[in-house]
């Protein structure tokens, strides 16, 4: 029987600078694929930041379409609930801007009418008499 160095043909030595360079080959194309991963992965949350920057109106967008397609697929009405909530956010985010528009409007007129009366200007009434101050 031959000593376990000789084993084989290959002395342990031999045999153990193989396995390690076999290892550092293994742990270097490892990391380069977490790094690729990783630049993918940068690179997706880099576009997806920039495409909700300049539409904000993608994401309630998306996740309507998520729930309906899952609405659908599943028909659960929890899907269909979550789908028509983020519809509802997108539409209230809409009209919450038209009402604020439309009030600051009506404030500014308001103060201009008062900033009127104050300056002694001829200002109607309600009735449409035309009353000097």
């Amino acid at each position: 029987m031959e000593p376990t160095q000789a084993k084989n043909g290959i002395t342990q030595p031999k045999a153990t600078k193989a396995l390690e360079e076999k290892v550092e080959d293994a742990e270097i194309a490892l990391r380069e694929r977490v790094e690729h991963a990783r630049d993918i992965v940068e690179d997706l949350r880099d576009r997806a930041e920039m495409a909700f920057h300049e539409r904000p109106y993608l994401l309630p967008v998306a996740t309507g379409a998520l729930g309906l397609g899952v609405g659908v697929l599943i028909g659960s009405k929890l899907s269909r609930l979550i789908l028509f909530t983020a519809a509802g956010a997108l539409l209230s985010d809409t009209v919450r801007t038209q009402v604020a528009k439309v009030s600051r409007d009506f404030i500014k007129d308001l103060g201009d009418k008062l900033d009127a009366e104050e300056g002694g200007e001829d200002v109607e009434d309600i009735d449409g008499e035309s009353t000097a101050t």
